[in-house]
């Protein structure tokens, strides 16, 4: 495996927009480059010479010396840094153009600018990560629910690496006494050689451990929430509500919304998406009546179906209809625009399911939103995917190595007694396991694996 580049590089190691925002140099002469651009209070050089000490300061351009912006700075030392390299993070306000004139100073300073998850492989290659914790830094900062966070977490804490050098070194051990058995000479008494219980039983933990993978992206993939009703209900407008700003465009002609809309959402710790579907009515607007088509099959695929009744207005044929679609997905019912005069009649429903429980909302004064938002959070948390997985959970690439190394053991299981002749084929099917292991970790991980792993990163990662 080869080393990284012995250069420094920078980026933007944060999203733009927030009130702060950080711009990461790393490298053998990250502190040289952040010198060129710091300025302390008087115009002169920053102190970055106290490790882990914020140094309130100015970033100029090293060529101008024109001020960009205050900032503070921070030198993290070599062996002491998230990459093991010297490292110099800089704190800017978080705009857009403020980080790009940071970054772009740090690079006419001497910098390069780092590619696609270039920290965390550096992080990996200089031994602060093993491959499973680089990975599960990704994992955290792509979790959209509690749960997918508490795993990426365990994860990079170690859970996976530990578990699978447990695996290892036992399969080390068995190489060992294979190997080992190579060096008797005919007439000598037989080495220790492994049983094919052993070789079995190490076998069926690999698959026991593999069957516990999970997919990071379809854990995180959430609950569909899709909100049905007829045109002008109020559909678009609780979307918005809960999705916290005007996503879907509400106007008070019917027929606004002529195709689904999605929004991601967490609700109650659980990861959701939105679903505001086209109002249902006759219509011979042809694209109208595409859109409402559409909606009906994101209603099917909906994992939570929120029925939505305009209470302003008596009930609609088109409200029943709705009913008879969603009664076997047990919907969820709002009468919306209760701050109006009620002129539906709940009772009009009754017979589609026993005391359906409703929930009155108005979107003008948010009555009756916190006890929706906590039942349909109770609703999506039931609906969401099992997260009972045990804390060293492997992810979909790591599955697949122990299962090659799982058949490399029943092949070295099948040879090995069969004959001294088959030792030196025992032996090289064991050492195929190690080696399959040692992609999980990192340690037999080829250029092409590292690659592929780290170009899912974002820059600045």
């Amino acid at each position: 495996m080869k080393p990284f580049d012995n250069d420094t590089i920078a980026a933007v190691a944060t999203g733009a927009g927030g009130g702060i925002g950080v711009v990461r140099i790393s490298g053998p002469d990250a502190i040289a480059v952040a010198t060129r651009i710091l300025r302390g209070r008087e115009g002169g050089q920053l102190e970055l010479s106290h490790p882990f000490l914020m140094r309130l300061g100015t970033v100029a351009d090293p060529g101008s010396a024109e001020p960009i912006d205050e900032v503070l700075a921070v030198v993290m030392p070599e062996g002491r840094s998230y990459t093991g390299e010297p490292t110099v993070e800089i704190q800017s306000h978080g705009g857009r153009i403020v980080l790009d004139s940071v970054l772009q100073a740090a690079l006419k300073a001497g910098a390069r600018l780092a590619v696609a998850g270039e920290f965390t492989k550096r992080a990996f290659l200089s031994g602060r990560l093993d491959l499973t914790q680089a990975e599960a830094v990704a994992q955290l900062i792509g979790a959209e629910s509690e749960a997918a966070c508490r795993g990426a977490l365990h994860q990079l804490r170690g859970a996976v690496g530990e578990t699978i050098n447990v695996l290892r070194d036992r399969l080390l051990d068995l190489v060992a006494r294979v190997e080992a058995a190579l060096d008797f000479d005919d007439d000598e008494a037989p080495a220790d050689i492994p049983t094919a219980a052993e070789i079995a039983s190490l076998a069926a933990d690999l698959r026991g451990l593999a069957a516990r993978a999970c997919d990071a992206a379809g854990a995180n993939s959430g609950v569909r929430v899709a909100f049905a009703g007829r045109s002008n209900c109020g559909k678009s407008s609780i979307f918005n509500y809960l999705a916290r700003f005007e996503r879907s465009i509400v106007t008070p002609m019917p027929g606004t919304t002529r195709d689904y809309i999605e929004e991601r959402s967490v609700i109650g710790g659980t990861s959701v998406t939105l679903v505001d579907t086209a109002g249902l009515r006759v219509t011979d607007d042809v694209v109208e009546a595409e859109g409402i088509r559409r909606s009906l099959q994101r209603i099917k695929e909906a994992d939570v179906v929120v029925i939505v009744l305009d209470g302003s207005e008596p009930s609609h044929p088109d409200d029943h209809r709705l009913f008879e679609l969603a009664l076997h997905r047990s919907p969820m019912v709002v009468i919306s625009k209760i701050d109006l005069p009620l002129r539906i009649d709940p009772g009009d429903f009754r017979s589609y399911k026993t005391n359906p429980t409703m929930f009155n909302l108005s979107t003008v004064t948010g009555e009756g939103f916190p006890v929706f938002r906590s039942a349909l959070a109770s609703r999506c948390q039931a609906a969401s995917r099992p997260v009972t997985a045990p804390p060293a959970s492997p992810n979909i690439r790591h599955r697949d190595a122990l299962r090659r190394a799982a058949g490399f053991l029943d092949t070295a299981g099948e040879v090995a007694h069969d004959g001294d002749r088959l030792l030196d084929q025992a032996a090289l099917e064991l050492r195929a396991a190690v080696n399959a292991l040692g992609e999980i970790t990192g340690e037999t991980a080829t250029e092409e694996i590292l690659d592929r792993i780290f170009s899912r990163f974002c820059i600045g990662k």
